[in-house]
């Protein structure tokens, strides 16, 4: 392990809070900064920006731990544009994450990948782009509908619209696993965040999510060159306006949907206005965007070739009712639910930048560079787990994760830990709850899938699957 990290100097960079006004809040991006640490090993310069963008789509988890293994726990790398410094060393992205000395901005790293996404907008204000005050203001905006009883309402919703979905695969006896599932978690989402029951509505959120997530993989953000950003740009306003119409009637309204709540319990925040509001549930929704689909995805291909653990699981959900409470109880399945996250991580990393001089794992890191905590990297590092490329979900049984201090950060850490992860959880054991109950299976044509960020982190093909009644 290496040293963790040690505060020095000012609160924040005087060039920062110039730049940007407001650190937690700001009104302004920061562009990009060398990585001016020539004793640092490691690569930099666009070639291999492009070089290193290629690798972490294409190859995914190996890509990065195959970089710390040749660069060390601490190196200098350039991820497209970003020149930036990435740490695999579990006890720094530990430290980096709890951000207790308040030396890393989430706020300013995550600009990087959408600023300019709405021009008329000067900030941004999704969850993951504000930072101390506002973003506890925002986590007190949302707990409300990621409280128990909210969640349990969700779960009520989804499970029908699963057995449905579910029934037709298996009466057709096969299932293009990928796509189909991604389009009905795609109409789960529209229920349970929207109260969205009309298809033609529900693909509509779904077309304008999926383009301006794509912004992040847009090297160039100029609308008239990039057609990637030219479509993030419509789909976030496009969705943005939608949305803006809706709120007096959701507040008026008696929806259960995540929306609604939140339009109905906003805190007495002078910032939060409905704008603000807006932006915030936006960012809600890009966070909670394929993100279960995408692991629900990896398990199926797990589970399709190792049928003793699938065996395993369908005995165990048998011994429940497919109900909220039931779903919570399973536990052999949470165990392969995380498995799934560990080996196919659905975030590579988590960035960062630094808001004055730090010292990281030996290094000083000058103000403002750009930090990836790469928590792809640490859960599949052979020197922290046993077997990392073999699907084992009793390390979750025997407490492996609970050893291994930041190793397993499926959800991030410290203050901007995914708020919607339990919802997430849930999703996915109701799901596994209803398919295992209904069929068997296995793959369709076997193959030996990798892992990929494109940009989120899933199992490479299309996860074909033949499909038995039991």
């Amino acid at each position: 392990m290496v040293e963790v990290a040690k505060p020095v100097g000012a609160p924040a960079a005087k060039f920062i809070v110039d730049a940007v006004g407001d650190v937690a809040r700001p009104h302004a991006g920061l562009p990009p900064r060398p990585v001016a640490i020539d004793a640092m090993p490691g690569k930099r310069g666009l070639p291999r920006g492009i070089a290193y963008a290629v690798g972490w789509m294409r190859h995914g988890r190996a890509f990065l731990v195959e970089q710390s293994r040749r660069f060390g726990a601490v190196y200098k790398d350039q991820f497209a544009n970003i020149p930036a410094v990435m740490v695999s060393d579990p006890e720094l992205v530990a430290e980096i994450t709890r951000n207790e000395d308040r030396v890393w901005s989430a706020a300013l790293a995550w600009r990087l990948f959408f600023e300019g996404l709405d021009p008329s907008a000067p900030r941004i204000d999704s969850p993951v782009a504000l930072d101390f005050e506002p973003h506890k203001d925002s986590r007190r905006l949302l707990m409300p509908a990621f409280s128990g009883a909210a969640l349990e309402s969700y779960i009520d919703v989804a499970i029908p619209m699963f057995e449905r979905a579910i029934d037709g695969w298996v009466a057709r006896g096969s299932v293009a696993f990928k796509a189909d599932a991604r389009r009905l978690f795609a109409k789960v989402a529209g229920r349970i965040f929207m109260g969205v029951e009309d298809d033609a509505q529900a693909e509509f959120l779904d077309h304008q999510l999926a383009a301006f997530w794509q912004a992040p993989l847009a090297i160039v953000r100029n609308r008239y060159v990039s057609r990637t950003w030219r479509r993030a740009q419509r789909g976030h306003r496009s969705l943005y306006d939608w949305l803006m119409k809706q709120v007096p009637e959701r507040r008026r309204g008696k929806g259960t949907d995540l929306f609604t709540r939140m339009c109905q319990t906003a805190p007495d925040v002078a910032w939060i206005d409905d704008e603000a509001l807006v932006r915030l549930f936006m960012g809600v929704l890009g966070a909670a965007f394929d993100t279960t689909s995408c692991a629900v995805t990896s398990m199926a291909y797990e589970l399709a070739r190792n049928p003793d653990w699938q065996t395993r699981l369908r005995d165990e959900v048998r011994t429940v009712e497919p109900t909220y409470d039931g779903v919570r109880r399973l536990e052999s399945v949470e165990h392969a639910w995380k498995e799934t996250l560990r080996l196919y991580p659905v975030a590579a990393d988590v960035p960062r930048r630094a808001l004055r001089d730090v010292e990281l794992g030996g290094y000083r890191i000058p103000a403002g560079t750009v930090v990836f905590a790469l928590v792809a990297a640490t859960s599949n590092d052979p020197k922290l787990w046993k077997e990392p490329q073999r699907f084992d979900p009793e390390r979750f049984a025997r407490g492996e994760d609970k050893q291994l201090k930041g190793a397993y950060m499926p959800f991030g850490g410290g203050a901007h830990a995914c708020i919607g992860a339990q919802l997430s959880t849930l999703e996915a054991k109701a799901f596994w709850h209803v398919m295992l109950s209904k069929c068997r299976f296995e793959l369709a044509k076997p193959y030996d899938a990798r892992h990929q960020f494109l940009p989120l982190g899933i199992v490479s093909g299309d996860v074909g699957l033949a499909l038995h009644p039991c």
